[in-house]
């Protein structure tokens, strides 16, 4: 069976068919080139990416914080290794990264 997630813009995707997931740093259109590659440049913000084989690359979750976007991939790997199948089928939803964001706090609080 199929793992399936939302998209931070809402697309359906299909977990099976990525080929990897990453972070990236995202700096503004206006960041010289140079800055960037020496290490003297902030990223505007940062994004959790799902890679498909075509080479589409798929926002799954973006923040100004690096650390939020991290603590989303670590939540990402965890709701995976946990069986996410049978978890969307109870819900009666596809989750995005956002609803386990919103989980974890919930669960925290």
């Amino acid at each position: 069976m199929a793992t399936w997630m939302l998209t931070a813009d809402q697309q359906l995707l299909n977990i099976d068919a990525v080929e990897f997931i990453d972070v990236l740093d995202v700096y503004s259109d206006d960041t010289d080139p140079d800055a960037i590659d020496e290490g003297r440049a902030t990223p505007a913000y940062a994004e959790l990416v799902a890679h498909l084989p075509s080479g589409e690359e798929l926002v799954l979750f973006d923040d100004e914080e690096a650390d939020a976007v991290l603590h989303a991939l670590e939540l990402l790997k965890a709701y995976l290794a946990s069986g996410p199948a049978l978890d969307v089928l109870r819900a009666g939803q596809v989750p995005s990264v956002q609803d386990l964001i919103d989980r974890s706090s919930a669960q925290k609080n």
